[in-house]
């Protein structure tokens, strides 16, 4: 568990940094690091898909989770936040905050991570997670200073909120259904780099009702076909 508060010291230390920093954070430092972080999210996916045992069933929930989370409208929902922020003098400032926000509290690597860490024991996740959140961390607070120190709180919640989650699934969980999962949460991370590498506004949240039915569907494959 402690690798956890490993994240989120990380975000803590890349917040210190910007804001000592800031003035020497260039915008086109800030667009390279993202291409830099779609490739490593690229790998770190290939890695985690590579761990799937049933393929078909992966696919089934990955994309009945892309429909479940359209017509919900998650993505859509959660970037309309930064509208309803305020216009004021330092709107800039708040709609960073939203931004890190979205990346740091409902990325899909901070959920695949901490239930994968309950699931498997597999740190490594986690740790890619902490060290691309301590440099996005970096920007972030070159944009908005101190203020990013609050987005600890959100993101502890939804840390240690998922590895609980996932320590009561355990006693049902099979390597199988780990592979599964995992892989089916590689799926979204790779899909999540068009989105880092500003290729494509991939609505990549609208896939996190998929990391739900992925279980269920896989052990049903499994069991009856």
């Amino acid at each position: 568990m402690w690798i956890l508060l490993v994240n989120l010291s990380a975000i803590v230390l890349g917040t210190i940094i910007g804001c000592l920093l800031r003035k020497y954070i260039s915008r086109d430092l800030q667009d390279n690091s993202m291409v830099y972080f779609a490739i490593v999210t690229a790998v770190l996916s290939i890695r985690l898909i590579d761990r799937i045992d049933n393929f078909s069933a992966v696919v089934t929930a990955f994309l009945l989770g892309g429909v479940v989370g359209h017509i919900l409208k998650i993505d859509r929902r959660l970037q309309s936040l930064s509208g309803k922020i305020p216009a004021k003098e330092n709107n800039n400032n708040a709609l960073l905050l939203v931004a890190a926000f979205t990346a740091f509290c409902i990325s899909t690597s901070g959920i695949l991570g901490a239930m994968d860490l309950a699931f498997s024991g597999s740190k490594e996740l986690l740790i890619t997670k902490a060290i691309m959140d301590a440099l996005a961390a970096v920007f972030f607070a070159a944009g908005c200073g101190w203020s990013l120190l609050a987005i600890t709180l959100p993101l502890a919640m939804v840390l240690f909120g998922f590895y609980g989650l996932a320590g009561v699934l355990m006693p049902i969980m099979t390597p199988a259904l780990i592979g599964d999962f995992s892989g089916c949460g590689g799926m979204i991370l790779l899909l999540s780099t068009l989105r880092l590498a500003k290729i494509k506004e991939v609505p990549v949240t609208d896939l996190i009702p998929a990391l739900a039915l992925v279980i269920p569907i896989s052990y049903l494959w499994n069991m009856y076909l």
